[in-house]
């Protein structure tokens, strides 16, 4: 006697295999996209303090500005008095001034500030392979390959 089918019974769910690393991938998942929203949620605060302490702060003699708490803040181990914005300074040198500058003064010293750097050309390196100046084996020694793995997850 064939088996009859019964239109209104419901198919059998699939089975899926457990794997463990799947709640470890969600909480890694989850936890970036947190990290992500918390980032720029602290950079929005962190603007919004340093525009106040600019406005109402006062400046020190090396030029950094603060304002005091009206009472302590604690906040994780540290409890908070006062908020510093604190001014620092970097030196860089302007390269086209002073290429004008001290070439005005004389080629010795510009080569003296602007002294020749060898650079290697891995083009010419192939070219020095194809005259047959460099070998296979010299140029496996000096191209040196480097694997690195970046890790990602994935959408669709």
């Amino acid at each position: 006697m064939p088996e009859e089918l019964n239109p209104t019974a419901a198919p059998e769910p699939q089975r899926i295999p457990f794997d463990p690393i799947i709640p470890i991938f969600r909480e890694w998942a989850v936890l970036k996209a947190q990290v992500t929203e918390e980032t720029t949620r602290l950079n929005k605060l962190r603007d919004r303090v340093a525009a106040a302490v600019e406005q109402r702060g006062y400046t020190d003699h090396k030029g950094s500005q603060y304002l005091d708490l009206p009472f302590p803040i604690p906040a994780g181990d540290s409890e908070y008095t006062r908020i510093k914005r604190e001014r620092r300074v970097s030196i860089s040198a302007d390269e086209e001034a002073a290429e004008r500058i001290l070439r005005a003064k004389g080629e010795a010293l510009y080569r003296r500030a602007f002294p020749p750097v060898p650079m290697l050309d891995p083009d010419e390196l192939y070219v020095l392979l194809q005259e047959g100046h460099l070998t296979e084996a010299e140029m496996d020694e000096i191209l040196v390959q480097k694997e690195t793995f970046a890790f990602r997850g994935l959408t669709s």
